[in-house]
């Protein structure tokens, strides 16, 4: 395993421990959903300050707010990383404000949306984005009104911030999903998130589709099962590299097998496919720092809130899945 992939395994670990030490009672996998935003940047997690941005959001937001409930540490997470909390609480309050606009509920996924925004450095340009997201999302749900819900509203904000207009972002997307769908049949709602990643991304539908094939049977070569479920778009972050399948999966596979060896990524708190999704999403943020094909400092920001915004969004999916399973019992 590199090096540098190493160490950032290394923090990712360091910073899951931490978080747990002054944040038990929360949820296992939105703890080192957590963690990762200080990993990206390659920063230590401070408790104490951590717990005062906490107070920030409290004082702010109601405890049922979208804001709170199962969002409350990751924006608390966010926050601590600003150089004035205060202002970037009220820049992704006002986005969600104008996400909400004409809707009877708000989500929590609406949240994420728009972290994504601020994160980006384009809140400036909310109003337009946000106006472009309203209208990829309107094309989403008339072109698959059962696969499309709330949850898109968090990769529809990162379309939009393409230079792609909403014409050629729908007919990228629904291209790039039937190509997908011929090889991997059966689990629509993960091809579909994977589909949105990659028409984020630069490239021909062709090529993308194509390396994303070559890495998921890599994967399955080394007798590794990639995840198709949540976990699958992860895979988009991969495409764009200018690295070998082969050597893509062997540093994927070594980050997650650390990750095993790890307090808190064990078998009771993480499961393989989950170790996989954050090795996946670790090896990308480091070659986005230097071997993305074409990268500029935009490129790359964008690229860590892609990484970021899956890791968060299939935490959320994954904890309300087992949430909803549990109270059927």
């Amino acid at each position: 395993m590199k090096t540098t992939l190493q160490t950032r395994c290394e923090l990712l670990a360091e910073n899951r421990n931490i978080i747990n030490k002054g944040f038990v009672l929360e949820n296992s996998l939105i703890k080192i959903a957590s963690a990762l935003v200080y990993t990206e940047t390659d920063k230590t997690v401070d408790n104490a300050y951590l717990k005062e941005c906490r107070g920030l959001l409290r004082k702010n937001k109601g405890a049922f707010s979208d804001f709170r409930t199962m969002n409350e540490l990751m924006v608390s997470a966010k926050l601590a990383q600003q150089a004035d909390p205060e202002r970037y609480l009220e820049e992704i309050t006002a986005s969600y404000k104008m996400l909400h606009q004409g809707k009877v509920f708000g989500s929590k996924f609406m949240v994420l949306a728009a972290m994504n925004i601020s994160d980006a450095g384009r809140f400036a340009e909310a109003d337009s984005i946000i106006e472009k997201t309203k209208a990829i999302m309107k094309g989403m749900n008339k072109a698959h009104p059962v696969l499309t819900n709330e949850e898109d509203t968090c990769f529809a904000v990162l379309l939009a911030m393409t230079d792609k207009s909403v014409e050629d972002i729908l007919t990228e997307l629904e291209e790039t999903y039937q190509t997908l769908k011929k090889d991997f049949s059966f689990h629509d709602n993960s091809v579909y998130s994977l589909a949105q990643v990659l028409t984020m991304k630069k490239g021909t539908i062709a090529e993308k589709c194509s390396k994303v094939v070559e890495i998921y049977n890599a994967f399955k070569d080394a007798g590794v099962k990639y995840g198709k479920d949540y976990e699958f778009a992860s895979l988009g972050v991969l495409v764009g590299l200018n690295v070998r399948a082969e050597e893509i999966v062997n540093e994927v596979v070594d980050a997650a097998d650390f990750l095993k060896t790890q307090k808190g990524f064990g078998m009771l708190d993480c499961s393989e496919r989950q170790r996989l999704m954050f090795g996946a999403i670790l090896y990308a943020g480091i070659m986005d720092e230097g071997v993305l094909s074409g990268a500029s400092a935009f490129d790359s920001t964008i690229a860590m809130v892609i990484a970021e915004e899956i890791a968060f969004m299939m935490m959320m999916v994954a904890v309300s899945a087992t949430a909803a399973a549990n109270a059927s019992h």
